[in-house]
């Protein structure tokens, strides 16, 4: 397995794809990977919703000229709306991301669900994104480009059942997964059985742990935390810096075969993201 870091506004947030590899690379890091979320172009961080193919293309081989590979791009805009104009824009800028990695070599995009609104039942939610994905498989497929999901614990898809349910209403078998074990304390879950159920389709990997804590009734919920119920709270954190077993997550991974990417995904809260970067590369160094 190999380690880089995402470079995202939901990762380590740069203003330059180009910086961001540089330091990634200083770091001790093999590849990064690229955020590609910001439809409307106006992000403050570097992101490719905001350059041409020809850009993008410029961009991509300064990295690889850096000795640096991009794992993957990640594509997350999400896609249960109401609003047909708005379901569209997320749909063709995701096609477009899937152009823009078939026209540069980059072999993943993958994406989110996002969240049900109150206003949608989740047969509707089911409805468009059956719709939806079988269309960007359709494209992907075109422009020979894999891709993926990754499930959210807050959004539509978020955990085993969530997955298995929009795989067999699929019935594809082109749909693969960015795992990311971070999602799986929320719902109260090991990461360890959807490994194992989903083991061909894990083709690349978050780094990134969480975090349950007890809280007292009537404590205010922390920065960055996510209740659960039962007065608890989740939070991400740093690889090792959370309640993951990563010696059983590698394990399981190495089981069924996987030999890819892990991606750190900073952001969400997880303090001194360059620090936490730097001691990633000596976390898993030890684990690898």
């Amino acid at each position: 397995m190999r380690l880089g870091p995402l470079l995202s506004s939901s990762g380590f947030k740069v203003t330059s794809f180009l910086e961001g590899a540089r330091k990634a690379k200083e770091m001790g890091y093999e590849c990064v990977e690229l955020g590609a979320n910001d439809p409307s172009g106006t992000s403050a961080v570097a992101d490719l919703g905001h350059y041409s193919i020809d850009e993008v293309r410029n961009i991509v081989d300064e990295i690889r000229n850096m000795g640096m590979e991009i794992s993957a791009l990640q594509c997350h805009v999400g896609y249960l709306f109401s609003d047909d104009a708005q379901l569209r824009h997320r749909i063709e800028h995701t096609k477009r991301m899937l152009e823009v990695a078939s026209r540069t070599g980059v072999q993943f995009v993958h994406t989110v669900t996002g969240h049900r609104p109150n206003n949608m039942t989740v047969e509707q939610a089911w409805q468009i994104l059956t719709r939806t994905y079988n269309e960007l498989l359709d494209y992907a497929n075109d422009v020979d480009v894999r891709l993926g999901i990754e499930p959210v614990f807050v959004y539509h898809v978020g955990n085993l059942s969530t997955t298995r349910e929009l795989m067999h209403r699929l019935g594809r078998t082109e749909l693969f997964i960015n795992f990311d074990p971070s999602h799986f304390p929320f719902h109260r879950e090991s990461p360890v059985p959807f490994i194992h159920e989903f083991a061909s389709k894990i083709i690349h990997a978050h780094a990134k742990d969480a975090m349950v804590t007890q809280l007292k009734i009537g404590d205010p919920l922390p920065a960055h935390a996510f209740y659960m119920g039962n007065e608890e709270a989740s939070a991400f954190a740093a690889p090792g810096r959370g309640q993951l077993n990563w010696n059983e997550l590698l394990q399981a991974l190495r089981e069924v075969g996987f030999d890819g990417v892990l991606s750190l995904e900073l952001g969400h809260g997880i303090p001194d993201e360059e620090s936490a970067a730097r001691d990633t590369v000596t976390f898993f160094r030890g684990l690898l």
